[in-house]
């Protein structure tokens, strides 16, 4: 289970234990209210921002519900959902079920979504950011995107493989750079963790910090969140916030109990906040 120094990406001791307390005693904050998309816009292939004429968003009984109206094997577009403010230094979760259409260009595949976060950039399908990615079987593996990069630990056991497994530095992982100009992907921890079901996913964001939880286990965990511009050479920087999607994959699904816990005073900004767009 989740120890306090992975929640709080903290050392334990004297002040650090008090502060620990006092960010489990901060209240949860529903983002998404269950009736409709505020504090949200939509971006789609093919339709941009907040235009959704093929219905792949249904708002219902406290639930986003993916691609309801679609015929099961048809082609769709895909896309994300996302927050209109940019979050930094938060526990952020949400809980998702798999329901049974899918659809082309993925029929064949794995049904997929996922969680990016730290979306600085444009809007585009697939954003700059972080990525949780929820894709049966692989539910919490840790994506970089286009720049984004961070450090750390895999099992030297994978050191050579396409995508190698996380694995804590206390159980003997290997330091690590993850990401680049492309996208790079980090296996999360092996074990049987997703249910049928709802299943309840979260991530960690506190400082350059990051920690992937998928039903109370810490799957995946990264630390020294920066961007390195292909196009501007120089010095990585640093990023700590941004914007936060669900991510449409051509999978029929549900999203509910979607909450923000802060851990200090900051209540979300704007995305045109200039400190944090690279």
């Amino acid at each position: 289970m989740l120890t306090l120094t992975l929640l709080t990406g903290l050392v334990i001791t004297g002040q650090a234990q008090a502060d620990a307390r006092k960010d489990a005693a901060k209240e949860w904050i529903p983002l998404f209210n269950g009736r409709d998309l505020t504090g949200w816009y939509t971006f789609l292939q093919k339709h941009g921002k907040n235009s959704d004429p093929d219905r792949v968003i249904t708002v219902e009984d406290g639930l986003i519900h993916l691609y309801k109206h679609a015929e099961d094997g048809s082609n769709v577009v895909m896309g994300y959902i996302g927050t209109e403010k940019e979050y930094g230094n938060y526990h952020f979760r949400f809980q998702y079920r798999w329901r049974t259409k899918k659809f082309q260009p993925r029929y064949a595949l794995k049904r997929d979504a996922g969680l990016y976060y730290h979306i600085t950039g444009p809007d585009a399908v697939w954003p700059r950011s972080l990525q949780f990615q929820v894709q049966q079987t692989d539910v919490g593996d840790l994506i970089t995107l286009f720049g984004m990069q961070l450090d750390s630990w895999i099992d030297p056991k994978t050191r050579g493989e396409k995508d190698s497994t996380f694995l804590a530095p206390d159980a003997g992982g290997e330091p690590r750079v993850l990401g680049g100009p492309g996208i790079a992907y980090q296996k999360r921890l092996p074990g049987d963790f997703e249910v049928d079901g709802w299943n309840t996913a979260e991530i960690i964001a506190r400082g350059d910090t990051t920690v992937h939880i998928l039903n109370g286990r810490v799957v995946n965990q990264g630390k020294n969140i920066r961007f390195v511009d292909p196009d501007k050479p120089g010095a990585p920087r640093p990023l700590t916030r941004g914007r936060i999607a669900l991510e449409i994959e051509a999978a029929e699904m549900d999203f509910r109990k979607v909450e923000i816990r802060l851990f200090d005073d900051t209540a979300g900004q704007s995305p045109e906040t200039k400190e944090t767009r690279p």
